[in-house]
């Protein structure tokens, strides 16, 4: 729990990754590098190399969280492949981290992937990138997908509008997403179809804002994440401040459904306690009740996840 001028309040991070060696390795395969890859991938981006063992990892996030008072944390397996390593990780964490798999459903093993990944290794979600991996949400294999996450009451993560990823552009790894297929509102007929699942928009839609809440306006079943809220007001009309976002999407979506995330990612870095001293500002200059912020910082996600 951490204190703040609104009081003492749980914190379940929305939004963080998991970036283990077997990511990192996966990155180095792009590349085209050999049996070091992960070392030399955390190398050039300038992050620690994390252990052969996930589970040293997942153990690093619970002494990080309990530096900075951080009760739980979504983490996102980032790139389809190795997802018994990111499970074996997050499970080290004791319930403290809640694992999201990342699939591609254009992948004929998709359904299977997501259908293992909440019934035998315990993750509460699925992530899903269509710009990245150029599918529409509205497909029959994106279906397929989401069917299983409807089964399960799964909370089904789906990034929508710009998107960058810093470190394949580091990297030197391509960035050709097909923005096209970013539109938050191409969920709207998913999330009708979909009702037992909860859709999460992060960074209230990159971009994607009005649409965002056009979506959520039609379908209670859309929440959005509060990470980058700062970044995104500069491709609206009129180049609102982030107050105005902030405040717009509360009185649009009202506050529980919206959740704090951090989009924390790698050692040293860590958490991104300044990101959140950020938004605990925001939520000061918009006004919002202490009720509002304790949702939004941990109540809703608990929420959520524990209906799963």
């Amino acid at each position: 729990m951490i204190a703040s001028t609104f009081g003492t309040h749980a914190i379940s991070d929305a939004h963080t990754h998991f970036f283990d060696k077997s990511f990192l390795a996966g990155l180095g395969k792009q590349l085209g590098l050999g049996p070091q890859a992960a070392g030399e991938v955390a190398r050039r981006l300038g992050w620690n190399e994390p252990a052969d063992d996930p589970a040293e990892l997942g153990r690093a996030w619970v002494a990080e969280m309990d530096r900075h008072g951080v009760d739980r944390m979504v983490s996102i397996h980032t790139l389809p492949g190795d997802l018994d390593s990111a499970a074996k990780g997050i499970a080290a964490a004791g319930g403290r981290l809640i694992g999201y798999a990342m699939v591609n459903p254009l992948d004929p093993n998709a359904p299977a992937v997501a259908e293992r990944a909440a019934t035998e290794l315990g993750f509460r979600g699925i992530a899903l990138f269509p710009a990245m991996f150029g599918f529409s949400v509205a497909s029959d294999a994106a279906s397929a997908v989401l069917d299983v996450a409807n089964r399960h009451g799964l909370n089904v993560f789906i990034h929508c509008g710009v998107l960058k990823v810093g470190f394949r552009t580091k990297l030197g790894l391509p960035c050709a997403f097909d923005m096209t297929l970013s539109n938050p509102l191409a969920l709207a007929k998913p999330a009708a179809q979909f009702p037992r699942a909860k859709f999460i928009v992060p960074h209230l839609g990159s971009g994607y804002f009005r649409e965002l809440l056009m979506l959520a306006d039609m379908a209670p079943n859309v929440y959005a994440d509060t990470s980058g809220v700062a970044g995104w007001a500069k491709y609206l009309d009129g180049n609102p401040s982030p107050v105005t976002v902030l405040r717009q999407a509360v009185d649009v979506m009202g506050s529980r459904r919206l959740l704090f995330g951090s989009d924390s990612t790698f050692f040293p870095r860590g958490w991104r306690h300044d990101i959140f001293e950020r938004q605990l500002q925001l939520f000061e200059e918009a006004k919002l009740s202490a009720e509002d912020v304790g949702r939004i910082l941990g109540g809703n996600m608990e929420e959520i996840v524990g209906s799963n």
